[in-house]
Parts: structure tokens; sequence; C-alpha cells
């Protein structure tokens, strides 16, 4: 089964998430990532998190949001979603009620200068999914430019020096999921799961911390779940 998946993956773009974030897959989604137990500790840090970041009156875009599950737990405040999948976002629009969410690709999507929010997220590494550094790079640059002066940028990351543990965690062994390093320092690696195989960069903390550094007065990150990095960054310095 898994085999029959990996080769329909490899047809599409090497990254493929368009195609392994289809209806199949985004069915199995919600049982492997929000109510698995082994996420619960990283699902309940984020919504603390979130309850600290968020303003009364600001307004809250997430960026590759899936099923919208982040979103869910604010009814009250101004939120947006954008991900690039249809099905993810079918179940998104069905558990956010009123919320606008926008279909596109990150890469390619930008906003009208005036709009701008109070705190953008991305989660469970979206970023991924983008080909190389200088792509992901262009993707966090942009994140920051969307975010309000004041504003937050609450960002999680892969840790690649602990990917080779995961093959050892309880999801994996409940789920079938697998991790296949592809460079030794685990900034390229392969997922497999039920949506079939996923080809992955992950560059390390200090990548980040220095395209992000600049522009933040603070930034505070931890570990919740190992392989998984919060990294939030408070009070954007004005353009």
């Amino acid at each position: 089964m898994q085999s029959e998946k990996v080769g329909e993956v490899q047809k599409g773009h090497p990254n493929a998430p368009a195609e392994i974030y289809g209806q199949h897959y985004s069915q199995d989604y919600a049982a492997l990532f929000i109510e698995h137990p082994y996420w619960a500790p990283k699902l309940q840090f984020n919504a603390a998190a979130l309850s600290r970041l968020l303003k009364p009156l600001g307004n809250w875009l997430d960026a590759c949001c899936g099923q919208g599950w982040h979103l869910a737990q604010f009814p009250h405040h101004q939120r947006m979603g954008l991900d690039l999948s249809e099905a993810q976002l079918d179940r998104a629009r069905a558990l956010n009620p009123g919320v606008e969410f926008i279909q596109a690709d990150l890469a390619e999507h930008e906003f009208p200068e005036q709009q701008r929010f109070d705190v953008v997220s991305s989660f469970w590494s979206s970023y991924s999914y983008l080909p190389d550094e200088e792509a992901i790079g262009k993707a966090v640059e942009k994140l920051i430019r969307w975010i309000a002066p004041g504003g937050t940028l609450y960002l999680e990351l892969t840790s690649p020096e602990m990917l080779a543990e995961f093959n050892e965690s309880e999801f994996a062994v409940d789920t079938g999921s697998r991790v296949t390093l592809q460079t030794p320092d685990g900034v390229r690696w392969l997922f497999y799961d039920p949506g079939g195989v996923h080809r992955l960069v992950s560059p390390h903390l200090e990548f980040f911390v220095e395209l992000i550094e600049p522009h933040f007065a603070t930034i505070n990150h931890s570990v919740v779940i190992r392989t998984i990095r919060q990294l939030i960054a408070q009070h954007k310095r004005p353009d």
C-alpha cells in the first residue's frame, strides 16, 4: 500500500504537497495530528501561547493552516487562514464558520501593502515542503513582511538534530510512520505516513534566528516534543 503511494507522489513535484494533501489524506489527518495523544502537549502549548499573544482587537493570519484546528480554538478573534490544499480548507471552513480562508501557495501569494497582521503563525514546520533553504528564507521573510509593527511571528520548526529519534516514538510505532534522513545532519529527510512520502527540508535553528532576529525585539524558543521547536518572535520593529 505504501509503495503505491510513494510511486504516486513521485509523479508530481518532488515535494508534492498539493498531491499529498488531497481528500484521502485529509480524512486521516485529524486522527494522526490532532487526535493522537502523542501531540497533545504540543497542541496545548500552542493554544496557551496563542492565548497570550492574541489581542482582543488584533488580527491573526495562520499560514499553511491545514484543517484550521488552531484557528478554531479562538472563535472570538479576527482570524484568517491560508493553505494550498482545497481538501484541508474544506475541513477548516466547516470547523471555523465565518472565517476567511484563502487557497493559495504561500510562495506565490501576496497581500496588499496595507494589509498587515498582529500575529502571523505557521505550525507543523510547513516550510519544509519548499525545495531548499533559499526558498524557505524567502517564505520566512514574506511572513515577517506581513506582520504589523509591534506584532508577533509564531513558527513551529523541525529540529533536524533530533529526527533520528522519531522512529522510536509512540506516534511512529502506533501509526507506522517513519523518518529516513537524506543527509547526515537531518536537514534533508523523508517522512513516510498514510499520505505517502513527504520530501522535506528543515534547516537548523540558527538559520531561522539569523533571518528573524533583525526584525524583532525578542525571540524565544523551546522544545515541547522532541523534533519540534516553538519559536516566538515578538515586538516587530518598524519597517
